[in-house]
């Protein structure tokens, strides 16, 4: 199982990392692809990251089950004005497969037309402007769409992926594990 997590400079820290950890941890395959002409991507509180990939040399979208925003406010404005992000939203739509992101990201979703009628929830503001149902709810999954309020709720946004992918029973495996519980 193979998902798409798309960088910006000014990404969120938590937000994709933490998100891309724990989905590693239930055996999903996250690779990283950056918007720029540069695998290097700086966090929005300096970390540099090399991702996996350059977005505009992913041609072929199929092996990816979802597609994962994190937010940040310069993050989430570099990828709007990415015009791949669109492109990529539309491909993994067409075909509804997950449409995921976090804090100021899911505005992102709304600008693309993707939260008409869907229940959603995002950072305090990013709302505004954005048809749908907002709902202030920490995550909220809406059909094939999944969003979190803020990076505090990176764990229950990645957990949630990993129910709608592999189903409850891995979102517990990996929740018992986080907990430093006995498996058992």
């Amino acid at each position: 199982m193979k998902v798409l997590m798309l960088l910006a400079d000014g990404f969120e820290d938590t937000e994709a990392l933490t998100t891309r950890d724990v989905l590693t941890r239930a055996g999903i395959e996250v690779t990283t692809a950056s918007i720029t002409d540069r695998l290097e991507v700086q966090s929005s509180f300096g970390v540099h990251m090399l991702a996996d990939a350059l977005l505009k040399l992913i041609f072929d979208t199929t092996p990816y089950e979802a597609i994962i925003l994190p937010g940040g406010g310069r993050g989430t404005r570099n990828l709007l004005e990415c015009p791949l992000v669109p492109v990529y939203l539309e491909k993994f739509a067409k075909k509804n497969k997950l449409l995921c992101a976090i804090c100021a990201a899911p505005s992102i979703l709304g600008k693309c037309g993707y939260l008409k009628n869907e229940k959603y929830t995002c950072f305090a503001g990013f709302n505004v402007g954005i048809a749908g149902e907002f709902t202030g709810n920490e995550v909220e999954k809406s059909h094939n769409i999944i969003t979190a309020r803020s990076m505090q709720y990176s764990i229950p946004f990645a957990l949630t992926i990993i129910e709608e992918l592999l189903g409850n029973e891995a979102k517990e495996k990996v929740q018992i594990g986080l907990r430093g519980l006995d498996p058992k």
